[in-house]
C-alpha cells in the first residue's frame, strides 16, 4: 500500500481513524486528535488520499506541459506531412505526440509522493 502524509487511515485494531503523521520501517506514525502513536503498517487500512491544494505554480508548469505538447505535436504532423501522410494519418500523429508530451510531463514532474508501507 502508498502511503503519504496527510492520508486519512484506520487503525485495524481499534477502528481509530487518523492521519498519517510520519512512516519509519514497518511502523506508521497515526496522529489522532493531538496524540500521536506508533501504529505497525500491517493493521493500517486507506480510507482516504490526501490531495494537496492547486498552486499558482502547478498552473504555470501545466500551461507549459501544454504548450510544449502542442508544439511537439505541430512538428510531428510537419514532418508526416513532408512524408506525405494522409490527413487521418496526420491528425492521429499529431494528436497522439501532443498527448504522450502532456500526459508524461505532467506524471514524470507532479505525481503525488507516495511511500510503500
Amino acid at each position: 500500500m502508498l502511503l503519504a502524509i496527510g492520508d486519512v487511515v484506520r487503525d485495524r485494531q481499534d477502528d481509530a481513524l487518523g492521519t498519517v503523521a510520519g512512516m519509519a520501517s514497518g511502523v506508521v506514525l497515526l496522529r489522532l486528535n493531538d496524540a500521536v502513536r506508533p501504529v505497525p503498517s500491517t493493521n493500517v487500512e486507506m480510507v482516504a488520499r490526501a490531495v494537496k491544494p492547486r498552486t499558482p505554480t502547478m498552473d504555470v508548469a501545466s500551461l507549459c506541459f501544454i504548450a510544449l505538447g502542442l508544439i511537439i505535436g505541430a512538428l510531428m504532423g510537419i514532418a508526416i506531412a513532408q512524408l506525405d501522410g494522409g490527413t487521418f494519418l496526420i491528425a492521429s500523429v499529431t494528436f497522439t505526440s501532443t498527448m504522450t508530451v502532456i500526459s508524461g510531463l505532467s506524471s514524470l514532474f507532479m505525481r503525488p509522493r507516495r511511500i510503500r508501507v
